[in-house]
């Protein structure tokens, strides 16, 4: 299902978001990195595609710059521009933002989603992610993600807020929740809290096939 050419324009993209967003936030590479643990080198490459980052690390980037990951998802054509993306902390907790529950706009936008249609992120080697959704701007965020044989989310866990679902639809996808270690099959689904740290991983020799929900949307 994946086009390489099309991954490597996402992750080009990927990288120019950052860097753009990072400048909005008026932080230097140094800042963004004293902000996450990461490297100045890591972070230059990450900014100019010469590396996918781990999930583990766009994680780290997001909430150093307090931005939802699902910004990443968007197309060039309707990219919120950088100066309108708002920080985390002025949309409120967590808690907050579910007892909102927005109201789904689609923008003139047809509400079915047609498999060509997905926009994909790619953070990282072997994993690729399509957002089932029209757009992010309801309460809930649909993904299919595909994890290749060896593909992993990345050494450490990581959390985010919110809670999360999800369904295997085909082969294996080893899930760690704190100290948890869970071997999910074709049919099993798992229900955790995202802000307890977790990792996912597929250590079969088979492709893994999956569908997600996040809410809020936060990748």
């Amino acid at each position: 299902m994946a086009n390489p050419s099309n991954t490597d324009f996402i992750s080009l993209l990927l990288g120019q978001r950052i860097r753009d967003i990072r400048k909005s936030r008026k932080m230097t590479i140094t800042d963004l990195a004293n902000a996450t643990g990461l490297t100045p080198s890591m972070i230059s490459q990450v900014e100019r595609s010469i590396i996918s980052p781990s999930i583990e690390t766009l994680k780290k980037i997001g909430n150093a710059l307090e931005i939802p990951l699902s910004v990443l998802f968007e197309d060039a054509e309707i990219y919120t521009p950088t100066s309108a993306v708002p920080l985390v902390s002025q949309l409120g907790n967590p808690e907050a933002i579910l007892s909102g529950l927005p109201t789904l706009n689609l923008n003139n936008q047809s509400p079915v989603v047609h498999r060509e249609q997905r926009k994909i992120l790619s953070p990282g080697k072997g994993i690729r992610f399509y957002l089932l959704n029209p757009n992010l701007t309801g309460p809930i965020e649909f993904i299919y993600n595909e994890y290749d044989p060896g593909s992993t989310t990345g050494p450490e866990l990581y959390s985010h807020p919110g809670s999360e679902c999800g369904l295997i639809l085909s082969g294996e996808l080893v899930v760690q929740i704190k100290q948890e270690v869970y071997l999910l099959k074709e049919g099993d689904s798992i229900t955790f809290n995202s802000t307890d740290p977790h990792s996912k991983r597929n250590v079969s020799d088979k492709i893994c096939t999956c569908v997600w929900a996040n809410v809020p949307p936060w990748f």
